[in-house]
């Protein structure tokens, strides 16, 4: 699984289906980009491709059980691997970490300064 595969079952994991045009918004990546990945996840069974009722243009991707298993699994894969290269930093060098990171989020999609 790809980075960017990755990206789009967390996304639709965290706030529910989503039409592609959506995740291509989120992620910031076009909407074809968007429309490879999601049939590479729907043919590994990760991934369904539903009609949109609202547009029929448009396409709703949602998680499989299988694709819901597998997202928050590799999160915590990566959550754990976080801790492991933080573990051995002193405490105040992961408190700056933890900062820099913080104020990182400004640059996702969707989240904002918090001051």
């Amino acid at each position: 699984m790809t980075y960017q595969q990755y990206n789009v079952m967390r996304l639709i994991d965290t706030t529910g289906p989503q039409p592609q045009a959506e995740v291509a918004r989120h992620l910031v990546v076009t909407a074809p980009v968007v429309t490879r990945l999601a049939a590479a996840l729907a043919e590994a069974g990760l991934v369904e491709r539903q009609d949109d009722p609202k547009d029929r243009r448009a396409v709703i991707l949602a998680l499989t059980e299988t694709g819901r298993r597998r997202a928050r699994a590799m999160r915590r894969d990566l959550l754990a691997a976080a801790r492991e290269l933080l573990e051995p930093l002193p405490g105040d060098r992961r408190a700056a970490v933890a900062a820099a990171l913080e104020e990182l989020q400004v640059l996702l999609p969707g989240h904002s300064a918090r001051r």
